[in-house]
């Protein structure tokens, strides 16, 4: 009794080019052919099939179906790695889980930052999506404190975010007065703001600030892209005069 590829293939619910690829992968043997050339497969082949399938049913990769063997011992081993690799997976899909379930109670938009859910409705757009670059660049620590910082609205953060693009030098001077006490007193309150370093991979943290830099020109008109310069200068300078700018990261 013999069977071809495509009724091998309805026999383990599979189909033929998976069969193929599991002969390119040397896990399944090449049957021999009949008379006309067509393969045939036998009961040897079926049931090596049904091995792979319930194997790979069970999350096992390709490469490693080849070391598994009759071996007890190292059936529990792979077993006991998959295991290891399944508490993992599903710790990080209830973590997701989590994360989209706050998303939805409090309306939030679909790439706000973990852990923004709840105050994303008090945030510019700008606001929200820059906490999305950082969430790339800090760690979960250090994203946990920057929310307490974006928590709440204040008439300094109303009047930065109204600024318009044409804004004439008294507005401009009259947010940067409003925003650099706001400024002072976060790194008064927060002194941790000063050392802090985007971290991407390589370690390379100047292509970090080159990623903030132009996440902000795109993010904000320049009419506050100036009023921000201006404060942090302004804090800087009264900080010196105050003795308080050693510590300074001198990112700006």
């Amino acid at each position: 009794m013999g069977w071809s590829t495509s009724e091998l293939a309805r026999l383990t619910d599979t189909t033929v080019n998976t069969i193929r690829h599991y002969h390119k992968q040397d896990l399944l043997a090449e049957p021999e052919r009949a008379s006309n050339g067509y393969k045939q497969y036998d009961g040897t082949h079926l049931l090596r099939l049904l091995q792979i399938r319930r194997l790979r049913s069970l999350g096992i990769p390709l490469e490693k179906i080849s070391s598994i063997n009759g071996d007890q011992e190292v059936q529990r081993q792979a077993l006991e790695e998959l295991d290891g690799e399944l508490k993992t997976k599903i710790a990080e899909l209830e973590k997701t889980r989590d994360e989209v379930a706050s998303l939805i109670e409090h309306g939030a938009p679909i790439d706000t930052a973990t852990g923004f859910s709840d105050v994303a409705a008090t945030m510019t757009e700008a606001d929200r999506r820059l906490m999305g670059l950082y969430a790339r660049l800090y760690d979960d620590d250090t994203m946990s404190q920057l929310r307490g910082i974006m928590v709440g609205t204040t008439p300094a953060d109303r009047e930065f975010d109204e600024l318009p693009e044409d804004a004439d030098e008294a507005a401009k001077a009259h947010a940067v007065d409003a925003i650099t006490p706001m400024m002072t007193k976060h790194l008064d309150d927060d002194p941790w703001l000063l050392e802090l370093q985007p971290k991407v991979q390589g370690g390379d943290a100047d292509l970090g600030w080159s990623a903030i830099v132009g996440a902000m020109i795109e993010l904000y008109n320049p009419a506050q892209l100036e009023v921000l310069q201006r404060s942090v200068m302004r804090v800087h300078e009264e900080r010196k005069e105050h003795g308080d700018g050693a510590n300074d990261s001198g990112r700006e």
